[in-house]
């Protein structure tokens, strides 16, 4: 079927579904993410077991939100068996004699939260030999002096699996020279790595990680991690020489302008400040090494010309999204400005600019301002931000959907709508709505705003608006983004939530070239310093 034709079929249906959605109405949809957010939706109706169990079969992907809401529908008894286990509490499985739920409930995590006997008790209920070893490890009463009994790797899988007060009880120390070097060729030897470094109580643990000199296997990630830790220990030749290491390695531009950023800022060498401003990406790293130098990048747009026809392409439908991406990912990338043309409308400028980046290779990097008239009335400054966050959640394109069914140009999630309701005077009855620009920031731009009043800082907004309020407040209340060397920027990248650490310094940047297009230029480096101040930042810090 072509592309015009399923984009017709597609606007033959109305953009947002009646309040009761059909197996019919899935049937005809093709399997995908916007499929399984209806399937998802289908199961909060008033529907059989049969029906429930006919849907589950259409899933593309399951995963444990479609999988819980199926099972508060289905009648069968091994699917109720398998979510009582699967939500099964630390301490029903302490006592449970089941040794299949146990199974099913057990982790790492919850063993290292239990006395030695409990433990032993699950692990033989359960008869794994490999979490008999794992056990066996959380029961030595003195694993420095025991740990050479299991291998590296089993040590990194304990270590990273269990809970902060057991691991700082357990781990701190220092293992010898060589089976340092095995770790470091083991899985989940960079997460030990990043748990350890900022720990003061993992300190041996983390120094012993200084002694790791064979890392020819190590990825990118871990080579720059290995830096911070070298560099927070007072050793900056070596943390200089991990950086490029990581800067060689690394595949993504921004990931080398970060290696390079840190070996500037360990060496203080102007040469190293003036070859990141040379980038062609436009990141947190980059951005700052410009402004070091005096400079700003060349290589955005935001606006496109474009025809003031109007098309009849609705990009506020998921499934209508789903094919043109499709269609954009099999696209060769020379022919790929030919296909910008073909979008070339007034209303499906987020479309154009998506492929007109991928046309360049990301050299040419959109910063486009859309939907203009849903943030007309705000002041500059909260633009910035609302375009910071909405370049970074959905690029610009309506019908965005995450797999944990974010909505939208914000990508809004349904709790947050549900909560907002009372607040926002729209009339809105169905999740779908929130596919609509104009209801989406509705909802959006006062959340925001919420946001904006607990936390001053850009940076910060980004945080709580990717991890939550409550995330970033005991994240702030943790000692972080103090006066120390190499601050803020150590805090910004020891964050252990990588999702909010990195879309947090993507957003900042947003945030400054956004600035500077509005007419009222911020300074990258003055956001940073400000970082450094809690009381011109946020509230939490502050407060008596």
């Amino acid at each position: 079927m072509s592309l015009r034709l399923l984009l017709l079929l597609a606007l033959s249906l109305p953009a947002a579904l009646p309040a009761h959605i059909t197996l019919e109405q899935i049937k005809r949809k093709p399997p995908s993410n916007a499929r399984n957010f209806l399937i998802w939706q289908y199961y909060d109706q008033n529907i059989t077991a049969n029906e429930a169990d006919e849907a589950f079969y259409l899933i593309r992907n399951v995963n444990r939100k479609l999988f819980f809401a199926y099972a508060k529908k289905s009648n069968r008894p091994e699917v109720a068996y398998t979510v009582k286990c699967m939500k099964m509490s630390t301490d029903d499985l302490k006592k449970t004699s089941d040794p299949s739920c146990a199974r099913l409930a057990v982790s790492i995590g919850r063993l290292s939260a239990m006395t030695s006997g409990e433990r032993l008790r699950i692990g033989t209920l359960i008869g794994d030999k490999a979490l008999g070893v794992a056990i066996d490890m959380l029961n030595e009463p003195d694993l420095s002096k025991t740990y050479r009994r299991y291998t590296p790797r089993l040590f990194l899988r304990v270590f990273n699996g269990s809970y902060g007060t057991s691991r700082r009880r357990q781990f701190n120390f220092i293992p010898d020279y060589d089976y340092l070097q095995k770790m470091a060729e083991a899985p989940g030897f960079t997460s030990a790595v990043m748990s350890a470094i900022d720990d003061g109580e993992l300190s041996r643990l983390a120094w012993a990680f200084t002694k790791v000199d064979d890392v020819k296997k190590l990825d990118p990630r871990g080579l720059f991690y290995l830096g911070l830790n070298q560099l927070k220990r007072g050793k900056k030749s070596r943390a200089v020489e991990l950086f490029q290491r990581s800067r060689d390695k690394a595949y993504y531009q921004e990931d080398k302008d970060k290696a390079l950023f840190w070996q500037a800022l360990a060496t203080g060498n102007d040469l190293i400040w003036k070859e990141l401003s040379e980038s062609w990406d436009i990141n947190f790293y980059s951005l700052y090494g410009k402004e070091k130098v005096g400079t700003f990048p060349d290589n955005y747009y935001f606006e496109l010309q474009t025809s003031d026809s109007v098309s009849d392409i609705n990009i506020s439908d998921p499934f209508v999204w789903n094919d043109i991406l499709d269609t954009i990912k099999s696209t060769p990338t020379e022919k790929l400005y030919d296909l910008a043309q073909k979008y070339d409308a007034k209303n499906l400028t987020p479309v154009q600019s998506f492929i007109v980046e991928r046309a360049s290779t990301f050299r040419l990097q959109g910063y486009i301002m859309p939907f203009g008239g849903e943030l007309k009335d705000l002041d500059n400054d909260i633009r910035a931000i609302v375009y910071a966050l909405m370049r970074q959640e959905s690029r610009f394109i309506p019908a965005a959907l995450s797999h944990s069914y974010a909505l939208g140009l914000m990508q809004m999630m349904p709790f947050l709508c549900k909560a907002m309701d009372g607040q926002v005077d729209c009339g809105r009855e169905h999740l779908e709505e929130m596919f609509d620009p104009h209801t989406n920031l509705l909802y959006a731009v006062p959340h925001v705003k919420w946001l904006q009043k607990r936390v001053y800082h850009p940076l910060y907004i980004a945080y709580a608006y990717n991890g939550g309020i409550g995330f970033t407040k005991r994240h702030l209340q943790n000692g972080t983004f103090r006066k120390g060397d190499y601050e803020p920027f150590m805090s910004m990248e020891l964050m252990r939530r990588t999702e909010t650490r990195e879309y947090g310094k993507k957003v900042l940047t947003n945030y400054v070239v956004y600035k500077k297009i509005l007419g009222e230029p911020v300074s990258l480096i003055g956001l940073c310093d400000r970082l450094l101040h809690p009381a011109k930042t946020d509230r939490f810090r502050t407060a008596k």
